[in-house]
């Protein structure tokens, strides 16, 4: 277990042992165990969305009662909902220890007057929302106590990197200062001896801090970058981006992507009646992907209940959707507003029994036919779920709740700290405050628009609450609704954050990560990290592809010239052949690359552009490309998903020699396609490249654009 010998034998963590599984504990234990090596630096603890972080964090501090510590500070979120959960579910895990007075668990907020010596005694838990009244309130009573000086203190800031950190510039003097709350925390942090560990799923804020930050007012700054991270472990049931992004790991990811028009976002974003008449909602095609999702979440949630025995009842019965698009509350109303309309002229149609709406519920029960039986379920009959659909709708299944700043949260939330499912079809529309912290069960349909100019990677992650731990039987009516630019940026997003947690865990990345970016002359140069704009980023490790996504070609005439261009430059260099693995300069590498790009026009603007690839290329080529030629390939420009297709070179044949090839040097796949319109294209022939990063490099974040955010 290292240097330091724990005691785990104590009466706090032999109490919990049983809770948790071989790997938790072994997380649990070297948390404790990194106590003796972070110094003033925060440790780590690095969880999954909605994969029982909490669970682990308490763990953390049962031990470390065990083995001489006495104060544990538990820095929430700025909820006074999520504040309660907190502290409620501190007492029930502690409840013992409370009543035989070893422990005392407050919310600062509400800590009674004038403790005795009895109780500063004893152990103690002290939860604090991370807001401006609250953090003082805590300093006061260390203050008041001399806590710093009689307690071995623990700080676990759940959610670290939100508000915790961040700093504002003063316009007059341009210096930086810390903000209110990070500026809080840190004097905290100056006050009391303490531990400090970060939990988030989001990190990245976090690890792109500089190790020592020195603002010019010589205020003492405690180190915000994390010195180690402990891997916190999901459970075997945990659903996450993989599942929804990943097709090698999730074959079956395609049943849950449902494409959505952007300007459907616009329409149901405002109450304009010139775009949509809400009398007309259910028959018109403007809002036909929110239509879809109320039919199918209905059509679902008569299967889940079906599949359950047919009858309404208890938590396994009840399924919810969310609808998160804006976060200004008149646009929560606005959609509100139209579930509304939805499902009272779905009510109308089935009072009268219309062959419109029996046509609806057919094709919803078709669509989620396919997905169930592929998940190798039993589907009830289209007549047994007419039945059901019918019965949900007259006697009021459905209901729906937002989910804003104007509610009082805590009335929305049920005894264990989730959103709760008064009926057995619940919908839920709202927008930052469905993120962090609040849990949604038996979630079944998430319908996703948010839109902000830079997707940050931190903030994107959180709103995925579709994340967590899910039945297979109702990821099998599940879906997923969004436009196809989103799905990519999270595509994207996950891709990013799986392949560092990846290395993380392999212990790749104990010397850190190389951050590259490119000047405004397009050369590749090395960049800190503190100047990283996430969402411009992409992983480069040995054997990732790197390819344009998402594009058509110019017509057959435009781009004749430069298909034959290209095919000479190949045959020049393979002995008069197309196909063939063979070596090219960099520079005849580029010269293909440009050629391909001025052949393309590029339909998805986070695609690969043609200044990242041939960047890219001579960042990892010192000399020579590999190159695998293949030609007559044909391929669908949109997968069954309508996402487009993104893996025109086959793994055996194409990418296992390049892989072979990439050692030192990297490899270019370049494919050649005939562009049949009858498989979307435009009857053109064109090449599409795919650059196979070479085994001897070490995994680096590209960013095609960087800012100062110092």
């Amino acid at each position: 277990m290292g240097e330091l010998r724990l005691n785990l034998n104590g009466v706090f963590y032999s109490a919990k042992k049983n809770e948790y599984t071989s790997a938790q504990m072994e997380c649990i234990e070297n948390a404790v165990v990194k106590f003796d090596k972070i110094g003033h630096s925060p440790l780590m603890m690095l969880g999954k969305i909605q994969s029982g972080k909490t669970k682990s964090f308490i763990g953390v501090i049962s031990l470390a009662f065990d083995n001489g510590f006495d104060l544990a500070v538990v820095l929430t979120k700025n909820s006074n909902a999520l504040s309660k959960q907190t502290t409620a579910r501190m007492n029930d895990e502690f409840k013992t220890f409370v009543e035989d007075d070893s422990l005392n668990i407050y919310d600062i907020m509400r800590i009674p007057e004038n403790l005795s010596r009895y109780e500063l005694n004893q152990k103690m838990i002290l939860v604090v929302k991370k807001q401006h009244k609250n953090l003082p309130k805590l300093m006061k009573l260390i203050e008041e106590y001399s806590l710093e000086e009689n307690k071995k203190c623990l700080i676990i800031d759940d959610e670290a990197d939100f508000t915790s950190i961040g700093f504002s510039k003063n316009k007059e003097t341009e210096q930086f200062n810390l903000k209110k709350i990070a500026s809080q925390i840190n004097d905290l942090r100056l006050k009391l001896e303490c531990k400090f560990i970060q939990v988030t799923a989001t990190p990245y804020s976090l690890y792109l801090q500089p190790e020592e930050i020195h603002l010019n007012n010589n205020i003492t700054i405690k180190p915000i970058r994390p010195s180690h991270t402990v891997l916190v472990p999901s459970g075997d049931a945990y659903i996450g981006g993989e599942y929804y992004f990943d097709d090698d790991k999730n074959p079956l990811k395609d049943h849950l992507f449902y494409e959505v028009d952007t300007s459907e976002l616009e329409i149901i974003k405002s109450s304009d009646r010139r775009r949509l008449k809400e009398e007309e909602a259910l028959k018109s095609n403007k809002i036909i992907g929110l239509r879809s999702a109320i039919i199918n979440f209905i059509t679902g949630g008569c299967i889940r209940i079906i599949q359950n025995g047919g009858q309404t009842g208890g938590r396994k019965n009840k399924f919810s959707f969310i609808i998160h698009t804006e976060i200004q509350t008149n646009s929560h109303k606005r959609q509100a507003d139209l579930i509304y309309e939805l499902i009272k002229q779905i009510e109308e149609e089935i009072w009268q029994e219309t062959d419109f709406i029996n046509s609806l519920i057919e094709e919803s029960y078709n669509q989620l036919k396919e997905s169930v039986i592929s998940y190798g379920f039993e589907i009830p009959s289209l007549t047994e779920i007419k039945e059901t659909f019918y019965k949900a709708v007259k006697e009021e299944w459905i209901s729906r709740i937002v989910v804003n700043s104007e509610n009082d949260i805590e009335t929305l939330l049920d005894s264990d700290g989730q959103l709760k499912l008064r009926t057995p079809l619940t919908i839920f529309v709202g927008g930052q405050i469905l993120d962090r912290g609040v849990t949604i069960s038996n979630l079944i349909g998430f319908y996703y628009g948010r839109r902000p100019k830079s997707m940050q990677q931190d903030t994107v992650l959180q709103h995925s609450r579709m994340f967590g731990y899910r039945s297979l039987y109702d990821l099998a009516v599940t879906r997923f609704y969004t436009t196809n630019d989103l799905y990519s940026r999270m595509y994207k997003i996950n891709e990013f954050d799986t392949r560092l947690r990846d290395d993380f865990e392999s212990g790749k990345l104990e010397d850190g990560i190389i951050f590259i970016s490119r000047d405004e002359k397009g050369k590749i140069i090395p960049c800190s990290p503190s100047k990283i704009l996430i969402t411009n980023t992409k992983v480069i490790k040995p054997g990732e592809r790197i390819l344009p996504v998402g594009f058509s070609t110019k017509s057959n005439t435009m781009i004749k010239r430069i298909i034959h261009e290209i095919d000479k430059t190949i045959l020049e260099n393979n002995s008069g052949q197309l196909r063939g693995e063979f070596k090219i300069s960099k520079d005849d590498a580029i010269k293909i690359i440009n050629c391909i790009y001025d052949s393309l026009i590029l339909e998805n603007e986070h695609t690969v552009t043609r200044e990242s690839f041939t960047s890219l290329l001579k960042y990892l080529s010192n000399q020579t490309v590999n190159v695998v030629s293949r030609a007559d390939r044909r391929i669908r420009k949109h997968r069954k998903s309508r996402y487009y297709s993104d893996r025109p070179d086959n793994g055996d044949m194409d990418l296992i020699p390049a892989k072979r090839l990439a050692i030192d040097e990297p490899s270019l796949i370049l494919l050649k396609q005939k562009g049949l319109k009858e498989d979307g294209w435009n009857n053109a022939e064109f090449w599409w490249p795919v650059l196979v990063v070479p085994e001897n490099v070490k995994t680096s974040v590209f960013a095609t654009e960087f800012q100062d955010i110092s």
